[in-house]
């Protein structure tokens, strides 16, 4: 009977796995915001340690009306600055953080790690073990959300990763300043600001 419930558990986890994860277009410098588009754009201040350098981190989100899964890049690959900028197409909807991915090397190699995101909670904490001591409550567990509405261009804040439980502040200004200088086609100056929550 054991064997049965560890191959469901397999076979469960390979299928959760499987879900087709849609990585969003970059937004090119020169780019015009165009009708039926929306573009999302933030900056990501990561946890940065030695063993992190070197690779790119994801983050992963949920659409709620379409279940569909998508990814973006929050740090390239190589770059070593602890805060980055975003700017990416999105489909227009009401989206959950899922959760962040990200590479650590070891001795042998690298190690993928994929972490659950929810509010208030330190995502490098193993929620599974506080859940199974009692501090976590299950009906506790909210997901980070935020809309992206059609033909808009959506600031999403400066998304804070660097130590406990995620949060986001506004730094707008600066970013708009720095990203119009690539960008200079696109109105930040009219974006609308949808601090996740």
């Amino acid at each position: 009977m054991k064997y049965f419930i560890a191959c469901v558990f397999l076979f469960t986890g390979l299928w959760a796995y499987g879900q087709k994860i849609t990585p969003l277009e970059y937004v090119d410098a020169g780019t015009i915001l165009k009708e039926n588009q929306a573009i999302i754009y933030g900056s990501f201040i990561q946890r940065l340690t030695f063993w992190q350098n070197g690779y790119d981190q994801r983050i992963r989100i949920r659409n709620l009306e379409t279940n569909e899964l998508f990814s973006f890049e929050v740090k390239p690959a190589t770059r070593t600055r602890k805060e980055n900028p975003f700017c990416f197409f999105i489909k227009p909807g009401t989206y959950e953080v899922v959760n962040f991915y990200y590479s650590k090397a070891k001795w042998y190699g690298t190690e993928d790690n994929t972490r659950p995101v929810f509010r208030g909670i330190d995502f490098e904490v193993n929620v599974k073990n506080k859940i199974d001591s009692g501090l976590v409550k299950m009906e506790d567990l909210h997901r980070i959300v935020f809309k992206v509405e059609n033909n808009t261009l959506t600031y999403l804040g400066k998304w804070h990763f660097e130590s406990g439980a995620p949060s986001f502040s506004n730094d707008k200004a600066v970013l708009d300043k720095k990203l119009k200088e690539d960008y200079f086609f696109l109105e930040f100056e009219k974006a609308a600001m949808v601090l996740p929550d």
